[in-house]
């Protein structure tokens, strides 16, 4: 019998953690008739994109899409020509925040976020 403030195996296994990785999304590739209409509808050439969290490998979280102009090979975002990126990486966050997520780490650009938290057990099915 775990003595106060101890921990049972049982508990250790109850607090497993999921991990969680923000990473930018081109919102006209997600189907295919979302890119023709992205495509239709864009002003001036612009691509839609948007922030996604993806827990192994299941994109659990979006955010909400932002303009940016259309360019020839990969050349990320930059705040200077996509203003509202900013905006739609904040919500994002704010609802990952939310929902008990908190970030762990960082990677090479400003969206690269990691974030960690308690898996919440299996809601048992109700009756």
């Amino acid at each position: 019998m775990p003595g106060i403030g101890e921990t049972t195996n049982d508990q250790v296994m109850d607090t497993a953690t999921e991990s969680l990785r923000v990473e930018l999304e081109d919102g006209g590739r997600t189907s295919w008739w979302k890119g023709l209409l992205a495509t239709l509808a864009a002003q001036y050439g612009n691509a839609y994109l948007r922030f996604v969290g993806r827990v192994a490998g299941e994109v659990r979280y979006t955010s909400p899409t932002f303009p940016v102009p259309r360019t020839l090979g990969t050349l990320p975002p930059q705040e200077e020509w996509a203003p509202e990126m900013r905006e739609s990486l904040e919500e994002l966050c704010r609802d990952l925040d939310r929902d008990g997520w908190i970030r762990v780490g960082r990677g090479e650009h400003p969206w690269s976020l990691r974030y960690q938290r308690q898996e919440r057990p299996a809601r048992a099915a109700s009756k």
